[in-house]
């Protein structure tokens, strides 16, 4: 869901199915956001996804179901090229929490919207130069993700949760606390392991690299006898 995003992704995230939208008109500019989207012309495109979003004003269901669809849209962009596009993604997913903390319902849970709207703090930390903005950034990360998980594990949403676990643990790797980032990659491979989710192999490669890191492997002597 919202492991580091490449070039691949970012088009995944756009061919993917989104929300059928009831107007023609407001479905016609995702269309054509999306091609200029996936053709590169992300100048052209965000516009026709705000234009979007604003035409769908008297139905706010699709509107925050198409709000956080450009979120991830934003959030993968900023991780490609864009990481002035972060503060945009976040200002979706706290448009569409609003909205179903009014006891609205959507598609993705709040618990969903809030892991991915931790991960464009997660992401935005991997690119920012200033040590105080990133510590701030990471904290933030871990500030939200732990809420997100608690709730995704209430609502036993499995894959998100063991998602939202890896992602814990980066954040604790970058900030330097490994021994609790092994603890959050732990329980990613456990939940990995119980419900055969296809991220076993890397959250578990991932887990061996976190302990390797903490006690290096001994090194064979060259000491001639």
């Amino acid at each position: 869901m919202y492991r580091p995003l490449t070039n691949l992704l970012l088009c995944a995230a756009l061919l993917a199915p989104g929300a059928t939208l009831a107007q023609a008109e407001p479905q016609q500019l995702v269309d054509q956001a999306e091609e200029f989207a996936i053709e590169g012309d992300f100048d052209a495109a965000l516009p026709l996804y705000e234009k979007a979003i604003a035409a769908l004003a008297p139905q706010p269901k699709q509107q925050q179901a198409l709000r956080y669809r450009y979120g991830i849209v934003l959030n993968a962009l900023g991780a490609h090229a864009r990481p002035d596009l972060y503060p945009l993604a976040r200002a979706q997913f706290e448009s569409v929490l609003s909205y179903l903390d009014g006891g609205a319902s959507l598609e993705h849970s709040a618990a969903r919207v809030r892991s991915a709207l931790a991960h464009t703090y997660h992401q935005q930390a991997g690119s920012e130069e200033d040590p105080i903005q990133r510590a701030h950034l990471l904290r933030t990360a871990y500030l939200v993700y732990s809420g997100a998980a608690q709730d995704l594990a209430d609502e036993r949403e499995w894959h998100n949760l063991a998602i939202t676990y890896f992602n814990l643990g980066q954040v604790c790797e970058w900030q330097g606390n490994l021994e609790e980032a092994v603890e959050w990659l732990e329980k990613a491979v456990s939940l990995d392991r119980q419900h055969g989710f296809p991220d076993l192999e890397e959250d578990r490669n991932y887990l061996l690299a976190l302990r390797e890191q903490i006690n290096p492997p001994a090194r064979a002597s060259t000491t001639a006898l």
